[in-house]
Parts: C-alpha cells; structure tokens; sequence
C-alpha cells in the first residue's frame, strides 16, 4: 500500500517511527532507504558517527582496560564498564574487540553509551583440533541496530605443528578453499558452524602462519556487510557473511618481518606501519584498500617521517583535555562542551635538518579515526593526533599508563541489547 503513496507522505508515517524502528526501515527497500537518507530522518546523535574516546588495555595486571576521552565524555559513558557490567565479570574486563559502539568481552557483549550488557552462550572451542581461537565482532545499528553476530577464527599454533595439528602438513595450504567456523547470531541466539568459500588463492601455507608470534593482538573491522580479520602472516581475510564467501589479501608492506595495523577510517579500509627509517626516526607508512572492479588493490596514501613529532613533543608539557577514566562520572565538571572535537585543528611541526636520532623515543601507534583521516599515536606520555591530509598534529592529553591495544571508540545510543529471554 505504502509503494502507492509519494515520497513526502512515507517520509511523514516514517518519521513518526521511533530511531531503532527507523534504522531497521531502511532496509525494507531502496525506496524507503532512500527516504530515510535523503530527508536526513535518522538523528546522527545516535549513531556512531564520532570518536568519543579510547578504550585502552594495560601491559601490566593493575588495570585490565581503561578508558580515556574528554571529561565531558566520561560523565556520560560508563567507561569504566562496572556499574553496569555483571558483578561476576569485574575481575575481567578484557575486551577483545569492538565495533559500531558495541565490546566483545568474554562471552559478554556490552554498550557501554547506553550501559547495556548481555552474556552470550559459552563459546566454542576451534573445529579443527589443535588450533588457537580469537573472536570478533560484526555490528551496524544503521543495517539492523538489534543484531549482531561474533565470529569465531581459528589461528594456527605458533609452536611446533606435530605436537598440536595432526590433520595439517607444514606444506598444506591455508586458509582451506572451504572454511569452516563457528558464528554467533542474535536472532538466532546461538553458535552455529558456517562453511566460507574461498575465492582466490590462500595466504600461504601452515609453515608461515607458525611464523607469527603475535596473532592474538590483531584488529578486524566490519564495512559495508564484510569483516576484514588481520590474520597471521600479516594477510587480511575478507568475509562476506551475506553469501558465505571470503578472499585473502596480502599484506602491503614489502618486508614481511613487520607486522600492520588494520583499521577502518574516511574512505574504506586501512592498513599501517610503523617502523624506523632514515636517520632512525619512525616513519610511518598508510595504505586504502582500493576495491573498485572487484579487484583487491593496496594503494599507498602516505609515507612520512614523524621525526618532528617526536622531537616537538617532550615529557615537560602538562595540559590534559583529555584524560583517563576509571568510573563514570569520576571526572571534574570544568568541561562540559559535549560537542565534537576537532580533529582538523592543530598546527604543522618542523623536524631539524639532517639531524640523526640518538636514541629510540617509544612511538606506538593507536589506530585511525574512523571517519576522518586522523591517525593517533602515543609518545612522551601523550596521545597525539596526525592529519594524513594536512600534516597538522595536536595533543589530545597526557597518559601514564601503560598500553597494550587500542580501540577507537564510536558510542551508539541507539537498538536494545537482546538477550535470549528477549
């Protein structure tokens, strides 16, 4: 009947749907998608849209994640995660992935904006017998804002293959041409095995994916209806989970001894590196995936020295804007601008000529800024940010605890955790 009415009368009964219920319309058809997007009905405050924060994982057991952002932020989201997370999971706040606002813990998935968390059905041990297991996150509020899936990779033990793999020769191929795994669905709630067809040639063999001895620090990110998994031998696995499907792409950096980060940003997907280069300052290196034709093609987008950053950016300087929360609400009330920052601003450094470094200042990258293209690092016990496009870096605020990983953090306000009572 609705296909019968004009634009502008769907556009009045849509908008009187609440935000969930809207987000979920898109998907009803083109001609409702393109109303909702046209007349700009879905409220962008809602939707992950903005860097918010940092979760951060400590190196040391003191603190097992913190959260760091502006104090207005954190007077808002419960980043510290305990007073909303079940008591029995205080002593472990792990997360092993996020995506779209939504963590993965374990066998616990949380919304920290809208302090939400469900437990979800214990998870799996690997199909194939002998192998490691990581999990990872598939969520788009915009798509389908009750829903989300968690997949299950298996990772090839890094000792040696005959005390663990006893179907796998160290010349096998892998991944198979037919992988099989176990995926978590919300709707179904459940875990289920799910057979992905490989389309292209493999990564490699099982001899190099024991060559990698730091699988279990890798990101993923969830664009347009595919994960991207950064997985051993510094490959990317592209999974399709609407036709069970997936592609292997290698890794861009020519010297497969360094290992890149995967990260989402403006335009797509983004690998990075960071290693030392002329005069032994970092230099740091990004690639776009560029998947126009179907073709899976790294193409460099920039290649600089952070020379500068690392000489103008010294222990000395003291201003925070923003800083580490441990529980909600725990920051001062002097700032309570909820707007955006501005990830555009700051200025541009100058290295000195020629200068050689004469000893190596710690520089670890964060990850990008998911919409915009803003690279973050940490050096001299801050976060600072670096502009692809016009070189210009600026300080987000001090930080003197240790880190391990990083997640950028987009806060969605929008869907309702289902649980199985649900």
């Amino acid at each position: 009947m609705m296909d019968l009415l004009p634009d502008d009368m769907v556009g009045s009964i849509l908008g009187r749907l609440p935000p969930c219920s809207l987000a979920a319309s898109r998907c009803v058809c083109k001609k409702w998608c393109a109303i909702i997007d046209g007349q700009r009905m879905l409220r962008a405050d809602l939707l992950p849209l903005r860097l918010d924060a940092f979760f951060f994982l400590a190196e040391e057991a003191r603190v097992d994640t913190y959260f760091f952002s502006r104090p207005s932020t954190g007077r808002r989201i419960s980043g510290g995660l305990t007073d909303f997370l079940p008591v029995d999971c205080y002593g472990d706040k792990m997360i092993l992935d996020h995506c779209n606002g939504l963590l993965l813990l374990w066998e616990l998935v949380a919304n920290p904006a809208r302090r939400q968390a469900v437990r979800l059905p214990p998870f799996p041990q690997p199909c194939l017998e002998g192998f490691h297991r990581v999990f990872f996150l598939a969520y788009d509020p915009i798509v389908s804002p009750h829903h989300y899936e968690v997949l299950l990779i298996p990772l090839v033990p890094t000792t040696r293959i005959g005390e663990d793999i006893k179907i796998f020769k160290e010349e096998s191929e892998w991944p198979p041409s037919t992988f099989t795994t176990h995926v978590f669905s919300s709707t179904k709630w459940k875990w289920e095995e799910r057979s992905f067809v490989r389309q292209g040639n493999a990564a490699g063999t099982i001899a190099d994916m024991c060559s990698d001895w730091h699988p279990c620090r890798r990101h993923a990110v969830y664009f347009r209806g595919a994960l991207y998994v950064h997985c051993q031998n510094d490959s990317v696995m592209r999974i399709t989970l609407r036709n069970d499907k997936y592609q292997m792409i290698s890794s861009p950096a020519e010297n497969q001894e360094l290992v890149t980060y995967l990260g989402k940003s403006e335009k797509g997907v983004y690998s990075a590196l960071l290693s030392q280069g002329r005069n032994r300052w970092p230099r740091f290196r990004v690639w776009l995936l560029n998947e126009s034709s179907g073709q899976m093609v790294w193409v460099l987008k920039t290649d600089t020295s952070l020379q500068a950053m690392v000489e103008n950016f010294r222990m000395d300087y003291t201003g925070t804007p923003w800083i580490v929360h441990y529980e909600r609400g725990d920051a001062s009330a002097e700032d309570d601008d909820e707007s955006e920052w501005d990830f555009d601003g700051g200025i541009v450094l100058h290295e000195a000529q020629d200068k050689v470094a004469t000893h190596n200042r710690k520089i670890v990258f964060l990850g990008f800024h998911p919409y915009k293209e803003v690279a973050f690092f940490f050096t001299s016990l801050r976060v600072v940010s670096y502009h692809l496009n016009s070189s210009k870096v600026q300080e987000l605020g001090s930080l003197h605890e240790p880190i391990d990983r990083s997640f950028p953090y987009t806060a969605c306000w929008m869907g309702e955790l289902l649980s199985k009572k649900n």
